[in-house]
């Protein structure tokens, strides 16, 4: 019944076969709409200092690694995403930092007007990155999100892949700055191995809640 229940949540978003593909913990096929949460409901973060970020798909001797833009400490990072019990945080001024320089690589495909974070009609890039970080500010690597409004249908599907190939020494890097009381609602995925469907899958869990006040279980004669 419970895997049925989770089948039928998941179909709005992708196929439940999809979202069980081979994979790993940490690289898995899935619509990232499974995992979305509510920013207000979790801390706001800021780097602590203007500084260089790690680089990002760093695999010697094919690949260097791709430079990312720099972390300023005037961005604010919100929760955007809990997968599998760990955070994701996303900046919208960061966003809009990437997609002038995708604008700037292929200007024919990419809008300028597509990279203003004020503008709520405005797509943004073809990717959106996201950072994982832990309860204590401890950042520790990448995620590219597809960004949905340029992808279609099963195009939607990310490729979820944990990608901490730079340099995340030094840490923390990040600090609180607003809503910090929220920091409970952070599970330090490392620590608590029992974290639950509520912290893992904050969409399932709220569809749930949602389906079980709606179809209240009859009581037994």
């Amino acid at each position: 019944m419970t895997s049925l229940l989770l089948a039928s949540l998941l179909g709005g978003c992708a196929s439940y076969e999809d979202y069980m593909s081979a994979g790993t913990e940490d690289n898995f096929v899935a619509d990232d709409n499974i995992f979305r949460a509510d920013p207000d409901d979790y801390p706001v973060f800021a780097v602590k200092q203007d500084m260089d970020a790690p680089l990002g798909n760093v695999i010697p001797p094919l690949s260097d690694g791709m430079e990312r833009p720099a972390l300023k400490r005037d961005y604010r990072w919100e929760v955007t995403h809990v997968v599998k019990g760990r955070y994701l945080i996303g900046s919208q001024e960061y966003d809009a930092e990437r997609c002038m320089i995708e604008f700037y690589a292929d200007s024919k495909r990419i809008r300028r007007g597509d990279c203003d974070s004020l503008n709520p009609k405005a797509k943004g890039g073809s990717y959106v990155l996201r950072i994982y970080i832990n309860p204590d500010n401890h950042a520790y690597g990448w995620e590219a999100l597809k960004n949905q409004r340029r992808w279609f249908f099963r195009e939607k599907l990310t490729r979820f892949k944990l990608d901490n190939t730079g340099d995340w020494s030094g840490q923390p890097w990040f600090e609180c700055i607003e809503r910090c009381e929220k920091l409970a609602n952070m599970t330090n995925y490392f620590d608590d191995t029992g974290t639950g469907l509520k912290a893992k899958y904050p969409v399932l869990y709220k569809r749930f809640i949602e389906f079980v006040e709606k179809n209240p279980a009859k009581p037994r004669e």
